[in-house]
């Protein structure tokens, strides 16, 4: 048995991580976030339309770009979602689940990744193991391996893209694993768009031998990378391709205090802000306001993290940057690109999600420095000094579970965030759709329509959106779902209240009721 945990036990440790991160993605995966965004229910029900009808919520077969809200979403995570609801129907729970399974699965790449890239270290595998720890405990991934938007394919897609690549340095045939990889990757996300042809560039200048003298292989791969986007092509080239960067990038929005081209470099410098990355995060940058991004006190990364990113850097230049590693730095160094091109003033943490590949790994590989640096000292000082490095990394850890779990449900649930409260009205509107003329909800969400076709896909007939300001009539027998703060100030409203939601907090979210003259 002894012999048996000896040789297995990096295998045994790298379950083990894997178990803790599922445990960690699927606890009160439809309770935490409290709430769920629009983004989201356009997500299920489009995979609940392919599944059924075969088609998008417009009636479009099988299309590769999904129209919502004047936008066109990337398709892979809305596919990936399709066998989820066929085993548990249209839920919550289903239209999440797929970002926690690409959140396990980038888990196992990067620990694939990251012994490949220091193969030649005596104790890769240790590298892999730190890096899957560290990404597994990350904040900045588990938030978005709880929620269905379609940053987590783009992740781990782009780590495989790498990993093959890496692998075709001795087995030619990878390269077409890692171009088709990197293709999906780009049709995972918008900002991919941009990432990873720079990426991609980077990447043949730096491997520019192996592709000279692989030439048939290139050849064939740059085939297969032209048929493959060719649907992205098109699209891109359209207008509706074209629409949400129309929406969001600098050039067409130019600010009134700054050039464009200070804007972009301020920008970019913010991705590696120590706000940022180590103290507050998405939520506590300048012009964010959002709560669905990240928690409140800390930041994408944990703070013990700053220090071994430091080691990891030194470790990487004392022991030469070889073609590998110039790769991995590549990715740290382009990873704001798909941000910084935005209106945003500084870093997000959903457009710029790539970065923490290489922030992970630099981090481990400080890490494994450090555990190789104690292990040379004396036994007695070894073993507080790796005890000390545990107890950190732990309450760090720990710190963060009580804050997302316990905390960050008080303050993230309203508008700014999670918007909690729409699937309560509807499903009481289609308890008593029987007995109403309209059944008539607020729009106090993102597309509130998207959560009548989500939550009752075939009933609810009788709902809309809207206020009594524009819908009142005395003639229909009508119900209501308004916010507080509306009967407040139109006060000559007398609801008749029915039914009272509640945010998580205690606060009153909704009122739900009759008005009666």
């Amino acid at each position: 048995m002894a012999n048996f945990l000896k040789k297995h036990a990096i295998l045994l440790i790298l379950v083990g991580i894997i178990l803790l991160g599922l445990l960690i993605r699927l606890y009160k995966l439809t309770e935490i976030p409290s709430g769920f965004f629009c983004d989201e229910a356009s997500i299920g029900y489009n995979a609940y339309t392919i599944l059924n009808y075969g088609t998008d919520e417009y009636g479009k077969s099988f299309p590769f770009f999904f129209q919502a809200f004047g936008d066109y979403k990337s398709p892979v995570q809305i596919y990936s979602t399709v066998p989820f609801i066929k085993i548990f129907g249209l839920s919550e729970f289903s239209t999440r689940l797929p970002s926690s399974i690409y959140g396990i699965l980038s888990i196992i790449a990067i620990y694939l990744l990251a012994k490949e890239l220091f193969r030649n270290q005596k104790h890769s595998s240790w590298i892999g193991i730190f890096s899957a720890l560290l990404l597994t405990i990350s904040p900045w991934h588990i938030h978005f391996s709880r929620i269905a938007f379609e940053m987590m394919p783009f992740t781990v897609f782009s780590v495989f893209g790498l990993y093959f690549l890496l692998k075709a340095q001795k087995n030619k045939y990878f390269l077409f694993l890692s171009i088709t990889s990197f293709v999906v990757a780009i049709y995972s996300y918008f900002p991919a768009r941009i990432f990873i042809p720079l990426l991609g560039l980077g990447f043949f200048c730096i491997y520019y031998k192996f592709f000279w003298q692989n030439k048939k292989e290139t050849f064939l791969s740059l085939i297969l990378l032209i048929t493959l986007l060719i649907p992205f092509i098109f699209h891109s080239l359209s207008p509706v391709g074209l629409s949400r960067w129309q929406q969001i990038n600098i050039f067409t929005q130019p600010p009134n205090d700054e050039t464009v081209s200070q804007h972009i470099i301020d920008n970019y410098f913010s991705h590696f802000s120590v706000d940022f990355l180590f103290t507050k995060g998405d939520i506590g940058m300048p012009g964010q306001f959002l709560t669905r991004h990240s928690v409140k006190g800390i930041g994408e990364l944990y703070f013990f993290q700053f220090p071994l990113i430091i080691l990891g850097l030194i470790f990487i230049i004392k022991k030469k940057i070889d073609k590998p590693t110039t790769a991995l730095l590549l990715w740290l160094i382009l990873y704001p690109v798909g941000s910084m091109l935005t209106i945003d003033k500084s870093a997000q943490a959903t457009r710029s999600i790539i970065g923490i590949i290489p922030l992970t790994i630099i981090s481990a590989l400080g890490l494994y420095y450090l555990t190789i640096s104690i292990l040379k000292i004396k036994k007695i000082l070894t073993y507080s000094s790796m005890l000390i490095v545990f107890i950190i990394i732990l309450i760090s850890f720990l710190n963060y579970l009580n804050i997302f779990f316990t905390k960050y449900t008080s303050y993230s649930s309203d508008f700014w965030g999670w918007q909690y409260g729409a699937k309560d009205i509807v499903k009481y509107f289609s308890t008593k759709e029987p007995y109403y003329d309209q059944l008539i909800m607020a729009p106090e969400f993102n597309a509130p329509e998207i959560f009548f076709k989500f939550y009752e896909p075939k009933d609810c007939l009788k709902c809309k959106v809207g206020l009594p300001d524009t819908n009142l009539d005395f003639s229909l027998k009508q119900l209501f779902a308004v916010t507080p703060n509306y009967l407040q100030i139109h006060s000559s409203y007398n609801l008749k209240i029915l039914k009272t939601i509640y945010y998580p907090n205690g606060k009153i979210a909704f009122l739900i009721g009759e008005i009666v003259q």
